[in-house]
Order: structure tokens, then sequence, then C-alpha cells
């Protein structure tokens, strides 16, 4: 929510410089770009019904499907995306190359079932890049061992058995089957008798999380299958099977590896510039998701507003006889999800374009509108000019999150985890859309759930408007974006003293640390979950990016560690951990 002094102000702004004569505008002007646009007044009048941004959507979600990099749904998806820019007549639309994946994934038919005592359909996932049940395999359910005489008493009973594991503690070990331990004797026990897989809970959440290691041989595959179960239904189950009940479970699970080298793709397309051609904007998301669910919105919500802010961009200037002044550039990025691998990639492959980028604009926050951009100091006044008529066209709207505004930051934060940030690391002013609304991003991020029922048209329709017209804007400044403001150059990683020191994966949760950093010295490590900063509670990562923009020097950070929360004092003004609990 934007605060009424911030609100205010843009007002002020915007108002004031509406009021200047047309001269006295031109001649204070910091960007050469006039208060008005009949681009962005041609685009805002474009009604809802000629959008296609929802058909866009329902086309990559619903007919291609999840589009995990290495899996031919994301081959179809980059081809049919390539075509879809052509087909707006846009320049250079082709697909590049940017690496291999040495084992190809794909996932089709996952089914299971309790089939005794009692019918129950089961909602579970399995990790990417792991074994299916080569057909349909029922068995008994079992409750993995935590005693000797447990497991003495399983001799005999683990044929096609389907093993429960409360915890880790108690899951079979499979890579030391000489051990002596009870989890490696088990899991020897269970590859002799021919067990047919270990069944997990889901987190307390109820939602299930897809993940997956792609670093894998084709000559030495994963052998086990590991299935997680929604938890509430894994609960019952357990608990009948440890009453002593017959329970029977069958699972069909579909999944199939192909011998790499598997080709990997990033998708391009351009709208030319004139007189600073040779300059670029780059507009765009990662095409590929984890393969879960459909990938709506993380990342196709992204996807489709990119593709639908060419479409229109390119038919509203055709129809007016103008074009941008810098090249605008449409992307779409592929192993986002495995580590920003095709962005990383085209940077190393083409070094010298960092130079002439002025702006990377990223839309992959799901489907919360398009409501803002963060803006430093330094890029405040210069934004207010480039955004001005966004900001006008949406003052009106009665849902808040529809009004468009600069966010101010100190600088632009790090660690995101999209895209955006791999052009940050080597120099270049990186943006990841501020997004608002009343969809929760944590539910659907790589879950069951990131569907195309969860998506929010309302606010797909405003963010294809919000992205057309700020890559026209940004393109027909008379300067590119300065760059004094980012935090560094080159490929460092470091972030500023003001931020955490983190870089986020799944939700909330910390994939790796900064050497040094506040989060390192207060002892966060890999794997912990950030709760909570100060009184604002971390749902989303666009929660971390705000929290960390306000001027507060002082806060109490709370973090989940191997179950436990545990505080600490962060002190940015000293760059230091004042007390830890």
């Amino acid at each position: 929510m934007t605060s009424i002094s911030t609100r205010f102000f843009f007002a002020v702004c915007l108002s004031t410089t509406l009021c200047l004569p047309l001269n006295a505008q031109l001649s204070e002007s910091l960007t050469g770009l006039d208060t008005t646009d009949a681009v962005v007044d041609a685009i805002y009048a474009i009604s809802d019904a000629d959008l296609r941004v929802m058909d866009v959507l329902d086309e990559l979600s619903n007919g291609i499907g999840p589009r995990l990099t290495s899996s031919k749904n994301l081959t179809e998806a980059c081809n049919w995306a390539q075509a879809k820019f052509a087909s707006f007549g846009l320049s250079d639309s082709r697909l590049e190359q940017w690496g291999t994946f040495p084992v190809g994934f794909d996932r089709r038919l996952s089914v299971g079932a309790m089939t005794s005592p009692s019918k129950l359909e089961l909602s579970f996932n399995t990790n990417a890049w792991t074994p299916g049940t080569n057909g349909k395999v029922s068995g008994p359910a079992i409750v993995a061992p935590q005693t000797e005489e447990e497991l003495t008493a399983l001799t005999g009973k683990l044929s096609n058995a389907w093993v429960l594991a409360s915890t880790s503690k108690y899951t079979p070990r499979f890579n030391n089957l000489e051990g002596t331990s009870l989890r490696d004797r088990f899991g020897a026990m269970c590859v002799a008798e021919g067990y047919a897989g270990v069944v997990k809970p889901s987190g307390k959440s109820g939602l299930l999380l897809t993940r997956g290691r792609y670093s894998i041989d084709i000559d030495n595959l994963p052998q086990h299958v590991n299935i997680t179960l929604l938890r509430e239904q894994f609960s019952n189950i357990f608990q009948l099977t440890k009453d002593g009940a017959d329970v029977q479970l069958e699972f069909d699970i579909d999944q199939t590896f192909t011998a790499g080298p598997i080709p990997q793709f990033n998708v391009l397309a351009e709208i030319p510039g004139t007189d600073l051609a040779n300059e670029i904007v780059i507009v765009g998301g990662h095409i590929d998701s984890w393969d879960g669910a459909r990938g709506a919105q993380d990342n196709g919500t992204g996807t489709s507003t990119t593709l639908e802010a060419a479409r229109i961009l390119k038919k509203t200037i055709d129809e007016l006889g103008v074009q941008p002044r810098r090249t605008i550039r449409f992307m779409l990025w592929s192993g986002e999800e495995q580590g920003l691998l095709g962005s990383r990639a085209y940077i190393e492959q083409h070094p010298a374009e960092n130079e002439i980028i002025s702006a990377v604009l990223v839309h992959d926050g799901g489907t919360n509108t398009c409501s803002g951009i963060q803006a430093t100091p330094d890029l405040e006044p210069l934004f207010n000019e480039a955004f001005g008529p966004i900001i006008a066209h949406t003052a009106d709207n009665v849902d808040e999150d529809l009004r468009f505004r600069l966010v101010p930051v100190r600088r632009l934060p790090r660690g995101i985890g999209s895209d955006h940030d791999s052009y940050l690391r080597v120099g270049v002013p990186g943006f990841f859309w501020e997004q608002n609304g009343d969809a929760n991003y944590t539910y659907i991020h790589h879950t069951q759930y990131d569907t195309i029922d969860e998506v929010v048209s309302e606010y797909q329709l405003a963010s294809v408007r919000v992205i057309a017209s700020g890559a026209w804007r940004v393109a027909n400044m008379n300067q590119a974006l300065p760059r004094d403001f980012l935090a560094s150059s080159g490929n460092s990683r470091r972030p500023q003293h003001d931020a955490l020191g983190v870089f986020l994966g799944d939700g909330m949760t910390v994939d790796d640390l900064v050497k040094g950093g506040l989060a390192e010295r207060a002892g966060i490590k890999a794997g912990d979950v950030l709760l909570q900063i100060g009184s604002v509670k971390l749902e989303k990562q666009s929660d971390l990016r705000k929290v960390l923009s306000d001027k507060e020097k002082q806060r109490v950070v709370t973090w989940l560690h191997q179950g436990k929360e545990v505080t600490a004092t962060f002190d940015w003004k000293e760059d230091k951990i004042l007390k830890t609990n």
C-alpha cells in the first residue's frame, strides 16, 4: 500500500508539471519527454475486450502446459513464442541457444489413490528429474521402522510396499547399502525385497512444492521413487497403518528421461529504434517453469504480458506511424528456475551489449498487477517524467493496487531471484516491477496451485498496459539510465550494507548467503526460512524488498532454523549484529 504522503508527493509533482506552459515543460524536462504521450494514450484507449493476454496465457499454461527446463514442453513453448513474436511483425524474432542440459525430463500422467480400507484419491507430487513408477504399482503401506525390533518385523513384507516416512530421520538410505545404521540396513532391505517407493508428508502449509536437481548422468539416473503426499492425507494413512489396518496404495507416475545434451533456448524479438537504435531497452520474463502444476503464474503471467505488450505496442506505433528512439527488445529467458541460467549465459555470450542496454524491465511476480517501479534518488526525477503519463492514466482507479506509482528506494535491491538480477550483477540497471493486489503469491509459487484458475484477469490487463507504455517511454528518453547509483559493477554478488546478505530460492527460503554478510554473521544458514523483519511478516519476496527499502537502521529479524525460531537484531547503519536469541 502506498502511504498518503507518497501519493501526495507524486500528485503534486504531476499536477505541477501539467500546469506549466508547453515551452516551460520542454525547457525544464530532464528526459526530453513530453508530459503527455500519444502512444501511451492509445494503449490506454484499447478496450479490455481487445487485449489478448488471457488468451495467450491459456494457450501457454493449458495448451502447452508446464515448461521445465530440458522438457519437450519448454522447447515447444519457445518455438510457440518465437512464432507469436513473428506474427506480430516484430523484427529478428529468433531462438538463441544458451546451453544444454545433460538429461531431459518429461512428466506426464501422475495419479495415486488409497484403495483399501476405503477409496481416496491422493494429492501428491514428485521432484523433477526423478523416476516414475513404470506403470501402475499397487502395494501395502508400511511405516518406516524406528527400532531394531520394527526393522526385523518387516522382513519379507516389503515387496511393492510403499514406505511411510514421517520425517527424514526414518527415511531409508540408499547411498551406503553396506552400512550398519538402521537407515542403511532398511534401505538395503527395501532394495533386496523390491519395495515400491517412499511416501513423505508435505509441510504444514498444505502446499506441495516442486523442486529437482538437474545435474544428473544418463548412465547413473536416480532409481528410487519419492512421493510427497498432502500432509492431511499422509497423517490419516499413517495412523490407519499404525492402528493395524490393511492400507493399500496405488500410484501410476509416468516420468521419462531423455539422453542429452538437450539444447536450451532464449526467445528474442525486437522493435527497431531510430536515432538511438544501437541502444536497447529489454522487456521480458522467464518462460520456463517448474512442472508440479501448469506454470501459470511462475511465469506464465510474465510471459503472456511480454508477448501481449509486444503485440499492442507494435500495432499502436504502426497505426500512429512512429518508432521508438532506442531498440526495444522483448526477451523470454529459460533456465531461470535453476539459477537464472538463460539470462546469465546470454550475458556471457554477448558481453559487449552490457554497455548499450539502458534498462531491463522484468515481470516475474505472479498475477498481481504491475503497479510501480523502484526509483533511487538519482532515478526519481527521471522516472517522474518517464512514467508520468502512466501515473496520470491510472490515478483515478478506485482500486489503489491499480494506481501506478514510483517506489522510492535508496538503491536497487539484489538477490531477488529473477533475471534482472543477472544484469544488475554486471552493472546494468535491472528492474523487477513492483506488484500489488489480492493474490497470495506464496500460495502458488512452485506449488500445486500454480494454475490459470488463480490468475486475476483485471491485473493482467493492467500490467500489459504498464509494460508496453513503460518500455516505450524509457526507450524515448534523451539519455540512457545512469549507472553510478548501482550497488556495484562486475560480477560481484555482494549487496550493500542495508541488505540482509541472502539470496532466496523458493518463497522465503534462503538459497545462498553472502560471505561475511550480516545474515551469515547472525547465523542464518542455507535452507533457513525468513519469517519476519520488525513488525512485517514475510509472506512473499516483495515483502522483503519493501521492508529493506525503508530508512529504519535497526530491526529484529526472525527466521526458522531446523524447526526453531531464531531472532537477531540487525544494525544496518553500523553493519553489525547487536544480539541473537
